[in-house]
């Protein structure tokens, strides 16, 4: 093909060039987008797996946004509508599960924590005993996922002094079907770094939840396994 005829070639064709051109384009910038939300999605569904105990304070910077529960308890907004679903289907069955604590300031931990410290004190341990044992139930202030908003206490209301009764037995064969998990289970203190607190069940979303049942391990086990 001569010079000219290639040039007129491309007169011709050059709407259907640009029109190429535009459609690469957008095609390459929507690729973007999606990888960025992408992205964006999986690390909100990181921050779900945060894990906060002993050795790992909570963090220091928290964009919390706050949904208000029944008896004024609040929670993390990205848990709530599964937490909700979780108590209506464990109260349909006849039980009566109850949430006892949820969301706390560092400043409510410290005085939760400083009141069982006392209480143990008075109790006949020494202070430093106090300290440490009162870590392992309580938590000291920067080391409990209630400051999180994503970790709740249910009792069962029938008898609030009874830490494992019927509706918290319902909650441990089916809160992972609701995105959560019994947070510290018996026999794994010395990975969790907290006695087992058979109410205390923590948010981490549908998937991690599955699979954290699936395989009978804590939270530290499973982003340990997938996320280190």
């Amino acid at each position: 093909m001569h010079l000219s005829a290639l040039k007129q070639y491309f007169v011709q064709r050059r709407w259907q060039l640009l029109i190429i051109t535009l459609l690469l384009t957008v095609g390459v910038l929507l690729i973007l987008l999606g990888r960025a939300f992408s992205w964006s999605d999986r690390t909100r569904d990181v921050e779900l797996l945060t894990v906060v105990g002993p050795e790992n304070p909570v963090p220091d910077e928290l964009n919390l946004e706050f949904t208000l529960l029944e008896n004024s308890e609040m929670v993390d907004s990205r848990c709530a509508e599964a937490l909700n679903a979780m108590l209506s289907d464990c109260r349909a069955e006849g039980l009566t599960p109850q949430i006892t604590a949820s969301f706390r300031t560092r400043e409510g931990q410290r005085a939760l924590y400083n009141d069982e410290v006392r209480s143990l004190v008075q109790n006949g341990l020494t202070e430093a005993e106090a300290r440490v044992r009162a870590a392992e139930t309580v938590g000291a202030p920067g080391a409990s996922e209630h400051e999180l908003g994503l970790a709740v206490d249910i009792r069962d209301a029938a008898d609030l002094t009874d830490a494992d009764g019927a509706a918290v037995q319902w909650l441990h064969r089916n809160a992972w079907r609701y995105g959560f998990v019994l947070r510290y289970p018996e026999g794994k203190e010395r990975i969790t770094g907290y006695r087992y607190q058979p109410f205390h069940f923590r948010y981490v979303g549908s998937d991690a939840a599955e699979q954290i049942a699936e395989l009978g391990i804590t939270l530290e086990e499973y982003v340990n396994m997938f996320y280190s």
